[in-house]
Order: C-alpha cells, then sequence, then structure tokens
C-alpha cells in the first residue's frame, strides 16, 4: 500500500475546531498613577462548552486550585469571592510581572508544571501592582 496514512486527528480537537477563539481585553493592574494599558487576548477553548470569566483581585489575593491529571488543567477546588471563580473552573491564564514589564502567563500550556504556574502568580506583588488578574474558563 503506497497511499500515505491521513494524519489522525482526536475526538477533542475536531470538536473544538468548530468554536472560535475566545476573544477579549482587561486593563493591565497597575501601581498608583501609571497607566499600563489594555490587554488584548485570543484564548481558544479548552472546553466544548463554556465561558470564560475573567476575575481582578486587590493584592494579596487567595485561590485554591490544583492540578487535575485527568483534564491536564489548574483546576479551582474552592469558590472565591462571590463575583470570582468557582469549583471546577479552570485557570488558564494570569497577570504575571517580570521586574516592572507586565505579561500574561498561559497556565494551561504550563499546566504540567505547577510550580512555574505558582511562580507566575506570586510575581503579582504589592511593590509592583495593587491588582493581579486571573482568567478562568467556566464549564456550562
Amino acid at each position: 500500500n503506497t497511499n500515505p496514512r491521513p494524519p489522525s486527528i482526536s475526538r477533542a480537537d475536531a470538536l473544538f475546531e468548530q468554536r472560535p477563539d475566545f476573544e477579549f481585553s482587561f486593563e493591565i493592574p497597575k501601581k498608583g498613577i501609571a497607566d499600563i494599558g489594555t490587554a488584548e487576548v485570543k484564548l481558544p477553548p479548552v472546553l466544548e462548552n463554556s465561558e470564560l470569566v475573567v476575575v481582578r483581585y486587590d493584592l494579596p489575593f487567595g485561590l485554591s486550585a490544583e492540578p487535575d491529571s485527568t483534564m491536564g488543567q489548574i483546576v479551582v477546588t474552592k469558590d472565591g469571592k462571590p463575583d470570582g471563580e468557582k469549583v471546577g473552573d479552570i485557570l488558564r491564564q494570569t497577570t504575571y510581572w517580570r521586574g516592572k514589564n507586565p505579561g500574561l502567563f498561559d497556565v494551561s500550556k504550563n499546566a504540567d508544571n505547577f510550580d512555574l504556574v505558582v511562580q507566575a502568580l506570586v510575581t503579582n506583588d504589592l511593590s509592583i501592582a495593587d491588582e493581579i488578574v486571573l482568567v478562568f474558563e467556566r464549564p456550562l
């Protein structure tokens, strides 16, 4: 048989190809009067049916989440503030800082390295910013 095998596509990949990326923006946290601007974000969903929840916390903050080996994601284990994260939400992104430069850390891409995720979270320090922004994907 000289025909090359077609590339295999897992069922999950096929399901999500029909879903458009989440598109959202948020004001980047700042300290005092330094205005850094707005982050414009496109994020492909990891769940078949979900919504994005963008949560801002004043620093310092608390978050109960841990790696879920069956999903390969960091999942919330305890509800946060009333308009915040809920049990089962997936932590997708967090603001993080390299010195005085803000960035958006992709938690989903680094979910297999929980220590790195925690390191990114703790860069959100009161010496640099007053708030942290967390992006969750919530199953519907």
